[in-house]
């Protein structure tokens, strides 16, 4: 019998491998904001016992032969404990514990402790890296297994747990290894993502009549932001929010995400709290750059200018009670990162202007922006 354990886990502080695979693409860093210890594992074993159909001499090369696989999903999780201890750390937040309960509700929901479907993808490791073996699951949250039948030999192995859950992104270019992405679905404004969604890859060498243990840490790809707006004496009338400079997709094999030319405008999620004075929304999306892009082959350096524009931005549009529109752009110096939460604060004026007090947010205002007849309201 050969045994193998099938671990995911999310660590604080783990750094990806560095690198850029073309002008728009860059690695995933550290998944710093959510803390230490959260870990999903799978556990299946693997019967050395070949399918009889398929083998039936011992002087046989056994190589392609198909083991049943028995696959267990067991998660051990502190994902809850993890947001709770980022949003705890939020100083404005701590003086207010009806809105900090709402959002841990809220994120929770998303940010779970269990996985709901997943994918395995096993590679040829020589030539193209083409695809071998693949199997799909759903897994609705429960602990249970089931059977999977795989030749031994030797695999890059990509896993991505969610992705069919969440109805925004798929998996596309399957059929190398160096292809297969995870990709941002939607037009030019996109909804916030629903859950949290992992990927990993392992390089996977199934031997014969060997007791292996594998452990595939599977690392959230996904991230969110919240932004907290305190109306107290602003009489707005409506607010709404959108958040863009996102990722558009998510390359598996490498750990580097895809940035396009034209970022797509995520449509946050009002948070709903007992204490009224306080307006907060939510995004839930691929990180931000973690530094300024500047396309390969391009004549200058990255400038002044270039920092000034932020690395992501909130678009705020604020109907006064007078009835214009105040458009305020909030542009955050703070990238933000793979599996973390950034909490972004504003205060706002009777004439709709977002103010902040945070130096690494820079703020841009227009009054009475539905001059110009191209605000839609229903965007």
């Amino acid at each position: 019998m050969i045994k193998k354990t099938y671990k995911m886990k999310t660590d604080q502080g783990t750094v990806r491998k560095d690198g850029s695979i073309s002008s728009f693409f860059h690695s995933r860093f550290s998944h710093s904001c959510l803390g230490k210890q959260a870990m999903l594992r799978f556990s299946f074993l693997i019967s050395s016992l070949m399918l009889l159909f398929a083998c039936s001499s011992i002087d046989d090369d056994l190589s392609d032969c198909g083991f049943d696989v028995n696959y267990e999903l067991k998660m051990v999780t502190n994902i809850q404990t993890k947001l709770q201890t980022q949003l705890q750390t939020d100083l404005e937040l701590q003086t207010n514990l009806e809105l900090t309960a709402a959002l841990t509700t809220h994120l929770g929901t998303i940010f779970r402790d269990y996985a709901d479907d997943v994918e395995l993808s096993f590679y040829d490791v020589k030539g193209d890296s083409v695809l071998l073996e693949h199997d799909q699951h759903d897994m609705n949250g429960k602990e249970e297994s089931y059977t999977l039948n795989i030749p031994r030999r030797h695999y890059q192995h990509l896993a991505t747990a969610n992705v069919k859950q969440e109805q925004s992104v798929e998996t596309i270019d399957q059929a190398l290894c160096h292809s297969a992405r995870l990709k941002q679905m939607g037009l030019d404004t996109i909804p916030s993502h629903t859950t949290g969604v992992f990927s990993a890859r392992y390089d996977m060498d199934i031997k014969d009549s060997i007791d292996q243990t594998f452990n595939v840490h599977l690392y959230m790809v996904n991230s969110a932001t919240v932004l907290v707006i305190d109306t107290l004496d602003s009489h707005v009338r409506d607010i709404k929010v959108y958040a863009t400079g996102f990722a558009t997709g998510f390359q598996v094999a490498d750990s580097t995400y895809i940035f396009d030319k034209e970022s797509p405008i995520v449509r946050a999620v009002p948070v709903h709290s007992d204490d009224k004075q306080y307006a907060c929304f939510t995004t839930v999306n691929f990180p931000s750059p973690d530094k300024m892009i500047i396309p390969v082959g391009a004549p200058r350096r990255a400038s002044n200018d270039d920092v000034a524009d932020g690395l992501w931005e909130y678009h705020l549009y604020i109907t006064t009670a007078k009835g214009s529109i105040t458009r305020s752009i909030l542009r955050s110096y703070q990238p933000l990162l793979a599996e973390q939460v950034l909490v972004v604060h504003v205060k706002l004026e009777p004439d709709g202007s977002a103010e902040s007090t945070d130096a690494t947010v820079g703020v841009s205002v227009t009054l009475d922006w539905n001059q110009g007849g191209t605000y839609n309201p229903d965007i």
